[in-house]
């Protein structure tokens, strides 16, 4: 009976409660194209004290015990509205029209704007506010992309609304969880995804795909461009900021201010709003976008909330991408994303342990979660034309075999082509260099369709130069991808380089450098090969091989018992490391994708020359190594360096020494990295070196005019090296260095641009180098290099 009575009781208090509320709910939108404006400002019965901003999405929802008779809605930039409210006070829609001259040039006064009082406050307190600043957390995402023509008669005119019967050309869903360590410990798992038109997505959308997950470093990275942020130090002299608005939100204020670069200041920067709340001087909102537009342009918006533990921490992300000429000027494509996050926890008892190498994962049945699930997920139902496009193109897909499509990208991605369980090697069939020309040939591997851990493979091809055959045949086995561990048997008869480095992490296709290559060694090699990873950042290789070494250029080799010889046999042991310290991956298209360090990445080898193990003529030791790294430092540019050194404590053949780091070659006038731009590929001969490598890219802080803002670089390369007794190679030309081998060149990329599928430019650059010091020539015409560079960009 007191139960009953109890339930009672808390009914009325109920009901007492919710009769003394007043609610008042609505959507604020522009006028003229109905989006959303975030963080717009809504007055109660002109009470500056009674008051809210609008979400990401544009809607406010307010509850209180004050009744409300009216409301004064604001926004930067707009005309302000007040509106009398009467019975109707939910799903109000509030549209403001856009105000010419509003956002007019300020005329310059001698009194400094509240604004720059204010943000000195923010930068002040920077680091405090900064969410990845605290010791650890974990929360989840639903994340939401849409992709479609921005009008509709555009979309009209292509046929289009008739094709997607009125849905959006693409829609993509995901559920992430994340967690994080101070300093650098990340991980995000995707616990569920999905996509229009593919029934296996092997990706997925993240809320910093293309923004960052807060507003507070010090260059905001868009579209491979970095941004100075205009809360960093530094950034008082650079923008002009504006106080726009003062909001009262209970015992806080919340400043409006307006911010883009000043007149006349070289260097990539953002325009927007910033609202600043007074606990703590923290961003509560903001938007950017690049002040100067581009073929694409983006716009990010961030919504914080303060936590119970006392953190400001980002609760709504949403970014739009427009092609603004893409696929014409007159249609435009966009894409609009929108994150949503909650769940968060902080301060949790985490450790390194519990992180996987890959910072971004994707779980094995995220593809495959039902209905159920993403009802649950989603902040609120599919509108008609989002459940269209899942209904249209899902249709679409399976008829269009998307996922077929999918896996050939996937493929293609890692420099293969699938034709059912075997996949085409790309590099191993189309092989170019100067010795043998283009070889005709083809490399097959199977895939896992056929075995899942087992590969068997193998090349052939025949030189259109040298009209002769190579070929090879190889088995992989993967022990356990979770540490990259692999072993491999290999036969080839095929040609090397002189002088190639016992390590080669090349990321692409093609390293540049070797199409210029002619100066080769004809091996019939056997080996073994074993990779794995340890200790997260290692990666490991050791090799054993036996070959057969035939030069493919006059030449005799002296060996210290007065033998000579030109074809040696040599078995070697080999280990190679690659270490990169707190090196990010991210797991898409069924690979590991390397994010890179921002530390200098380690490379090491040592061979061991085994005299008498499997016919080894040759007994030795070769050592050799490398760091390299870029970085980027705000108002001054990105730099990266390469510092390599070799060492061999014996007298070797030519074809084991140190060459073949020269790239002049008047017939390919390109800029090849990593190389000397004014030496000749096999100029020189060494048996210990050391190279430095040094660039700065200033991008366009030195120099912008309207059109015309070329990509200005530096670079300053050294050489040094030694050849213990250079009377043993015969009727074969190289020179020593023992004496300082230095150059310098100036990059000038963009000097002309052309415009590229209406998404971006082809920048066409150029580069002259000078040859100088202890190996000038005595032309000095012939010191000079002069080459050309291709990039793209979308601005």
């Amino acid at each position: 009976m007191k139960l009953k009575n109890l339930l009672l009781f808390l009914s009325f208090f109920v009901i007492a409660i919710m009769h003394g509320q007043h609610r008042v709910s609505g959507k604020v939108t522009d006028a003229t194209t109905h989006e959303p404006l975030a963080f717009a400002s809504i007055i109660f019965n002109n009470d500056s004290t009674l008051g809210i901003s609008t979400d990401i999405d544009g809607k406010f929802s307010w509850t209180g015990t004050t009744p409300v008779n009216s409301l004064t809605c604001s926004y930067v930039g707009y005309t302000s509205q007040t509106i009398a409210l009467g019975n109707k006070t939910q799903d109000l829609v509030i549209e403001l029209a856009f105000a010419e001259n509003e956002l007019k040039e300020l005329v310059i006064t001698p009194t400094e704007d509240p604004a720059y009082g204010i943000m000195r406050k923010v930068i002040a307190n920077k680091e405090k506010n900064d969410p990845e600043n605290i010791a650890s957390f974990r929360y989840k995402t639903y994340n939401k992309v849409i992709y479609d023509i921005r009008s509709e008669a555009a979309k009209d005119s292509l046929k289009m609304r008739k094709v997607f019967k009125d849905g959006h050309l693409m829609m993509m869903e995901s559920v992430t969880e994340r967690k994080y360590l101070k300093p650098e410990m990340s991980e995000e798992v995707v616990l569920a995804t999905k996509v229009s038109g593919f029934k296996n997505p092997s990706f997925a959308s993240l809320a910093t795909d293309l923004q960052p997950f807060s507003f507070y470093k010090d260059n905001i990275p868009f579209l491979n461009s970095n941004y100075l942020n205009p809360i960093s130090k530094g950034s008082l002299s650079k923008y002009r900021f504006t106080l726009r608005d003062t909001l009262y939100r209970e015992q806080d204020t919340v400043y409006i201010i307006s911010y883009k670069p000043l007149p006349h200041k070289n260097f990539d920067g953002l325009t927007g709003l910033l609202y600043i709340n007074t606990n703590k001087y923290a961003v509560q909102n903001v938007t950017a976008s690049p002040y100067d537009k581009g073929k694409i342009d983006i716009q990010i918006k961030q919504q914080y909330v303060f936590t119970k533990e006392g953190y400001w921490f980002p609760e709504q992300l949403d970014f739009t991408l427009e092609f603004t000429d893409y696929p014409t000027p007159k249609t435009g494509m966009y894409a609009q994303g929108k994150s949503y996050i909650d769940n968060v926890e902080i301060g949790l008892p985490l450790t390194k342990r519990d992180f996987r190498l890959e910072s971004v994962w994707i779980e094995d049945n995220a593809a495959k979660k039902d209905s159920v699930y993403w009802e649950d997920a989603r902040r609120e139902k599919l509108n008609t034309a989002e459940t269209t496009t899942y209904t249209v193109l899902d249709s679409l897909g399976q008829k269009g075999n998307f996922d077929g499509m999918l896996l050939f990208m996937e493929k293609f991605a890692r420099g293969r082509i699938p034709i059912k369980f075997i996949d085409i090697d790309v590099p191993k069939t189309l092989v170019y260099n100067k010795y043998e020309g283009a070889r005709w040939g083809l490399g097959l591997y199977t895939n896992e369709k056929l075995f899942e851990k087992l590969t068997l493979g193998g090349f052939f091809g025949y030189g259109s130069r040298d009209y002769k055959w190579k070929y090879g045949g190889e088995v992989i086995y993967e022990f356990s991808k979770k540490h990259q561990f692999t072993v491999g048997a290999k036969y080839q008869d095929n040609l090397v380089e002189t002088g190639n480095h016992g390590f080669d992490y090349t990321p692409m296709f093609y390293n540049v450098r070797s199409i210029i290559a002619y100066q080769m060694d004809r091996i019939e090699e056997n080996s073994l090969n074993i990779g794995f990873r340890t200790f997260r950042y290692a990666k490991w290789n050791i090799g054993f091989r036996n070959e057969t070494v035939t030069p493919q250029y006059d030449y005799v080799f002296i060996n210290n018992d007065g033998t000579s010889f030109s074809r040696y046999k040599n078995t070697e042991l080999s280990v190679n490391l690659r270490f990169a310290f707190r090196e990010r991956f991210v797991q898409s298209f069924k690979q590991n994708v390397s994010q890179s360090t921002k530390y200098p990445i380690l490379y090491l080898s040592y061979s061991r020359g085994l005299k008498d193990a499997f016919g080894g003529e040759l007994n030795y030791n070769k050592i050799e190594g490398a760091v390299e790294q870029s970085f980027f430092t705000k108002n001054i540019g990105k730099s990266s360096y390469r510092l390599e050194a070799g060492y061999i404590d014996r007298t070797l053949p030519y074809g084991l020494l140190f060459t073949g780091e020269g790239s002049y070659d008047k017939d390919y006038p390109v800029i090849m990295k990593n190389t000397f731009q004014t030496m000749m590929p096999y100029e020189f001969l060494s048996d210990k070196y050391a190279n430095l490598f040094t660039s700065h890219n200033f991008g366009g802080l030195l120099f912008k005019a309207g059109w015309f803002q070329p990509q200005i670089s530096i670079h300053n390369n050294f050489s040094w090296g030694d050849l213990t007794k250079g009377g043993t190679h015969n009727f074969i030309t190289y020179k020593t260095k023992n004496k300082l081998f230095t150059e310098t060149g100036l990059q000038l990329d963009n000097l002309f641009k052309m415009n590229y599928l209406n998404i971006g430019y082809l920048g066409f650059g150029a580069g002259l180098y000078y040859r100088y010091g202890g190996y000038s020539l005595p032309d000095s015409n012939d010191n000079f290099a002069f080459k050309f560079t291709l990039s793209f960009s979308v601005k």
